[in-house]
């Protein structure tokens, strides 16, 4: 029996930086996972308003605004380096991409260092009552996703730092740029939920 190639696929490209990646459509997939239980965690925050007496409880009230709005802003701001770092690994510009992963872990950590505060301006414990336990439930899990891209953002930057990128890393320097754009669009309606809802 003889065997003869079905197809020719000797001129298809080896990688790919788009949505023809698997690893793109694992990361599409990751953030419709984690949408999900952000969608339910709001679910049970906007259930707990409903059957509570009074939200938040009357010895806690509305939680501190100053480090949560100046957090927001910061991370709007930080969607510009993540499109730039987005466009340089479609360019395959080595030295671009250092620059903006820098920058874009800069930003990520001065995020991560306001979210103490955000956690304080809640004026409760998770364990204080059902109030406090949601609340710290959804910072919490914005927090582990903000943790997460920290970690990516630094082990890429590391990768281009130390080692010789080949085509595959480009495409996890634009992915370290979706995943940024999902925390941003996340944390938008998170703070309402947290921060203004309880004013309302």
């Amino acid at each position: 029996m003889s065997s003869r190639a079905a197809i020719d696929v000797s001129d298809l490209p080896t990688a790919v930086l788009d949505s023809r990646s698997l690893v793109w459509w694992g990361t599409v997939v990751m953030t419709v996972i984690e949408t999900t239980v952000f969608a339910i965690t709001v679910g049970a925050y906007f259930y707990l308003r409903m059957i509570a007496h009074e939200w938040p409880p009357p010895r806690i009230g509305a939680p501190a605004l100053t480090a949560a709005t100046a957090n927001l802003v910061l991370l709007i701001v930080s969607v510009l380096p993540a499109l730039a770092l987005d466009r340089a690994g479609r360019r395959r510009d080595i030295s671009a991409v250092r620059l903006w992963l820098f920058v874009n872990l800069a930003f990520g950590t001065a995020f991560l260092g306001l979210r103490v505060f955000e956690f304080k301006a809640l004026h409760c414990w998770w364990n204080s009552n059902a109030y406090g336990s949601v609340t710290w439930t959804i910072l919490g899990l914005h927090t582990s996703n903000l943790l997460t891209s920290l970690l990516e953002t630094a082990f890429v930057l590391a990768w281009f730092l130390f080692e010789k990128p080949d085509e595959h890393h480009f495409l996890d320097a634009r992915l370290d740029g979706v995943f940024w754009y999902f925390i941003v669009i996340t944390w938008i309606p998170l703070y309402l939920v947290v921060f203004i809802v309880p004013r309302l």
